[in-house]
């Protein structure tokens, strides 16, 4: 036992050595300050919150931090840090305002993999199947006859990932691995930027976005609507960095403005529950706009439509299912149905 303690401690000792290094590196410029309004508010640069635990769930994960640092800090894993001692110290997610995501993703309650039949199968993620029901039974219907390719339902789990419970994480992990290799699965295709960007580096198979493949996207989209999205486009976190997805997209959109004053949806790091007042405030900043705003994230339009529901997911843009975003209480029954879709 006694050694075994020691490692532990050697091991976390290591750990903030770590963390204290890259924070250290800090010239106090006050750029990641500026460009965040969660620090903004607590007035603290990153430097700061990396000695402030208690402010461990109030950040976005957005990345903006690391963007405008100059010597690339990176907020987001001073904030994932943070929350791997606080649970690793005994905080309880549960008591603490994530008993209800923890309940339905750490296990996904709405799972469905019936009828698979494929080893290509289509993921359309938690969030697109709840606002959009219509349309992913559409793109579901349409892989299946067109191109045999079967749907499951399922959790990335990324938001067990973004509170850092680092065991849970694992056996999410290995849950979604070993179904995958039981049923033979041996690609997914995806809809949510989310789900790609975090099963590219936790998945034992390949991903893809849809719009990577010519074949289905000319077989979805709407030869009565083929026109072009034009208007405000807005880019969820993830893909802020490599901008991968849009790249995908590009082909895809005419004359768009990227909206990109505003940091955040606010569903990122799931903060919200932390700083419902703040995530207000980002959201209120959509009313500005009196155009349709498009985005390629199902998460950012559920957020958006709080404030502006002039919303639309460029999916149902270029489909023409015209579906118009389901809400409250609506998702969830929507996300419980889709535990008995056959496709």
């Amino acid at each position: 036992m006694e050694k075994i303690l020691k490692r532990l401690r050697i091991y976390t000792n290591e750990k903030v050595k770590d963390l204290k290094s890259s924070y250290e590196k800090c010239i106090d410029c006050g750029k990641c300050t500026n460009c965040c309004l969660f620090l903004k508010k607590y007035n603290i640069n990153l430097k700061d919150y990396a000695n402030l635990p208690n402010l461990a769930y109030n950040c976005y994960l957005c990345g903006e931090c690391k963007r405008v640092c100059p010597v690339d800090i990176d907020g987001r894993q001073i904030s994932l840090d943070l929350r791997k001692s606080k649970i690793e110290k005994g905080y309880n997610l549960y008591l603490n305002g994530y008993g209800a995501l923890l309940l339905e993703k750490r296990n996904y309650i709405f799972k469905n993999y019936k009828d698979v039949n494929s080893t290509v199968a289509f993921f359309p993620g938690c969030n697109f199947s709840a606002y959009y029901p219509s349309t992913t039974k559409v793109i579901s219907k349409k892989l299946k006859e067109d191109f045999g390719i079967s749907t499951v339902f399922d959790c990335c789990g990324k938001p067990i990932a973004d509170l850092n419970m680092a065991k849970e994480k694992e056996i999410v992990k290995e849950r979604l691995n070993n179904r995958f290799k039981e049923l033979g699965i041996k690609r997914l295709i995806l809809l949510c930027p989310n789900c790609y960007y975090y099963f590219k580096n936790n998945l034992d198979i390949e991903v893809s976005m849809i719009y990577e493949h010519k074949d289905i996207m000319e077989s979805l989209i709407s030869k009565e609507n083929p026109n072009k999205i034009e208007g405000p486009l807005f880019l969820p976190c993830p893909d802020k960095d490599s901008r991968q997805i849009y790249k995908m997209i590009e082909k895809y959109i005419r004359d768009t403005q990227e909206i990109r004053e505003i940091q955040c949806c606010g569903a990122g790091g799931c903060a919200s529950i932390k700083e419902k007042e703040l995530t207000k405030n980002m959201q209120d900043k959509f009313k500005a706009y009196d155009e349709k705003i498009y985005v390629y994230c199902a998460t950012c339009a559920g957020m958006i439509t709080k404030s502006n529901t002039n919303v639309e997911h460029i999916l149902c843009k270029l489909i023409g299912t015209k579906e118009t975003i389901s809400v409250g209480i609506n998702s969830v029954k929507n996300r419980a149905l889709f535990c008995y879709y056959s496709g």
